[in-house]
């Protein structure tokens, strides 16, 4: 009896098991969406979206909202020559990543109440994937 109960269970866990690799194939983390994502596309859409407050170019200054030029990988709220929000200011110690840009983008009002930042969001997965691969490629900072 053991060892049929046993076996059951086992086959169940297999089941379980080939589920959620199959999930995980079916729809792929974000950090694997953004690196397949389309820069191209991402730039369009941060045209679209961002560039009446944002600029992208590398000697670009702040607009409304700060220069995006060389944001991936450095601190939130670090650029030098624009004035954040408190509720920017005191998440200064994190790091401008894939999964906080995409935070980031998604609801900005949730990852930091009280932001100045006059933005809904971007509800798409695959839009802020391009977006942020598109910041990903603009390296160099300021």
């Amino acid at each position: 009896m053991f060892g049929r109960v046993a076996g059951a269970m086992l086959a169940v866990a297999a089941g379980v098991s080939l589920v959620a690799d199959a999930a995980r194939a079916a729809d792929p983390s974000f950090a694997d969406r953004v690196r397949h994502a389309d820069v191209s596309r991402g730039r369009d859409l941060a045209d679209s979206m961002c560039s009446d407050c944002h600029n992208f170019d590398r000697d670009g200054s702040a607009m409304m909202g700060p220069n995006l030029y060389g944001l991936m990988g450095t601190h939130i709220a670090a650029i030098a020559d624009y004035n954040f929000s408190p509720a920017l200011l005191a998440r200064r110690q994190q790091v401008w990543t894939v999964e906080t840009l995409s935070a980031w983008l998604k609801d900005p009002a949730g990852f930091a109440p009280g932001t100045r930042m006059g933005f809904d969001g971007i509800v798409s997965d695959q839009d802020r994937a391009d977006i942020i691969a598109y910041l990903g490629s603009l390296s160099g900072g300021k």
